[in-house]
């Protein structure tokens, strides 16, 4: 079966949040060994990623219809 190239975009987006999640996850566990220093690393990597998400929903990366048809209810 032929997919568009937006549908591998959609895919590898969910693979990059996904990883954030289990990251973060896994610094909540381990917040308090990690002190101020993993808390500063952990919240400098989600604003990277919160900035990446910002500069693709600009660029129009995360507009998942056509122009042409109706938006999605």
């Amino acid at each position: 079966m032929r997919r568009s190239a937006k549908f591998y975009l959609i895919a590898m987006f969910f693979v990059v949040f996904d990883l954030e999640a289990v990251f973060l996850f896994s610094w909540a566990i381990a917040a308090r060994e990690l002190g101020w220093a993993g808390f500063w690393e952990a919240l400098i990597f989600t604003v990277v990623l919160l900035a990446a998400l910002v500069y693709l929903g600009r660029i129009g990366a995360l507009i998942w219809w056509n122009a042409k048809s109706a938006m999605p209810a």
